[in-house]
């Protein structure tokens, strides 16, 4: 059996690991991807670099030109394989979704993920193209019960049509001989002794970051020991310096530890594995990889009770939810976990038996398989 994987973004590696665990369960795997996209790691899988380059070197006129010969390619190729299930994941521009609705009225078994039901930026224009994308998908992939719920009520989708895999955890960051949490630290700058919260990931609005700050600034007070890292880039001029402002109004100590730049693959391990709790003080989302890249590294959470968390992070068992917008409640969090220290080594395994059960690739593989041998059979 044979799956054509497509996605267009260059760093999220979701589609990289479901691609490999496919391979390993006995599926041939051509994934398209961009052609500026890098792999960390030798694959087994076909690799087609079609989707133009993301470089900002590269002239737009140049860019819109290979866009289109992309999708006449990929036109081709697809029809070329019309029994073949084509699992699209990630959308680079919202003409994507138009192709996908093309493809259906050429049979073609198409099958959608859907990471997030809306844009987070969300235009009158995208719940038009989103209703008209599920409705072309033959399957809808979801994460949670949470995001099936969600889909169905806002679209109208037929429950049958949406199956929830679970998000497998970013294993490909870990190397071969993984760091301890003293070797970690140490790689950050930080002591053996510190105790670690980390922000993690690109920074956009709805990510909470002046909740963080806020935070920051009540648990200073009362325990001044604790670092706070703030690692990943900020999405607009406009917002960086939203954020540069707020900070600039605390009184720097070296417990506040700020890196707003992309942090390349191979630092990732060192933040999440000198981490002691990874916080997530979301207003708004469906679903965080986020979580998986915490899990991957046996890394509680401590994320406010937002979209589907209260699945991904079970309270008390593998990190704590609170209420959203709530920079006390959040403040107040932080300081019971450091002061709780068995129950977050009991995190830590639970969380090593969700990565072995929930989400093991090797299963969501498997379930993957069964969803595309049921739209090839229609």
């Amino acid at each position: 059996m044979k799956v054509i994987l497509v996605d267009s973004l260059i760093g999220n590696d979701y589609t990289l690991c479901l691609a490999s665990s496919l391979q390993n369960e006995g599926l041939d795997v051509i994934f398209i991807v961009p052609a500026n996209r890098k792999f960390n790691k030798v694959n087994n899988f076909i690799i087609k670099r079609w989707s133009p380059s993301k470089d900002r070197k590269d002239s737009k006129l140049l860019k819109l030109f290979k866009y289109f010969e992309y999708l006449f390619k990929l036109f081709i190729f697809i029809i070329n394989n019309k029994d073949t299930a084509v699992h699209f994941q990630f959308f680079r521009f919202k003409f994507d979704i138009l192709f996908f609705i093309l493809l259906r009225f050429f049979n073609v078994k198409l099958v959608h993920t859907a990471h997030d039901v809306l844009p987070h930026e969300k235009r009158k224009i995208d719940y038009l193209l989103n209703y008209f994308l599920y409705r072309a998908s033959r399957k809808i992939i979801v994460h949670s019960s949470y995001i099936k719920s969600k889909l169905s009520s806002i679209f109208n989708i037929n429950k049958e049509k949406i199956e929830i895999v679970p998000h497998g955890n970013f294993d490909i960051y870990q190397s071969n001989s993984p760091l301890s949490n003293e070797e970690a630290k140490k790689e950050l700058n930080l002591s053996a002794a510190d105790k670690v919260i980390l922000f993690f990931g690109f920074i956009k609005e709805y990510k909470g970051l002046d909740i963080f700050l806020d935070a920051y600034s009540l648990v200073h007070q009362k325990n001044p020991e604790i670092k706070f890292i703030i690692a990943g880039a900020i999405e607009s001029k406009s917002l960086a310096q939203l954020y540069k402002n707020k900070i600039s109004t605390f009184q720097r100590d070296g417990s506040l530890i700020i890196n707003f730049s992309y942090i390349p693959s191979d630092k990732v391990a060192a933040y999440f594995t000198a981490a002691d709790f990874v916080v997530l003080p979301y207003k708004d989302i469906d679903h965080s990889g986020i979580v998986h890249l915490a899990y991957s590294f046996e890394t509680p959470i401590i994320a406010t009770n937002v979209g589907d968390f209260s699945e991904t992070i079970e309270e008390g068992k593998s990190g704590y939810l609170v209420e959203k917008n709530d920079p006390n409640a959040l403040a107040d969090t932080i300081i019971e976990a450091f002061n709780n220290i068995e129950l977050n080594l009991n995190m830590k395994k639970y969380i090593k038996e969700l990565n072995n059960n929930k989400y093991s690739w090797d299963k969501i593989a498997r379930k993957t398989i069964e969803i595309y041998k049921n739209v090839t059979r229609k």
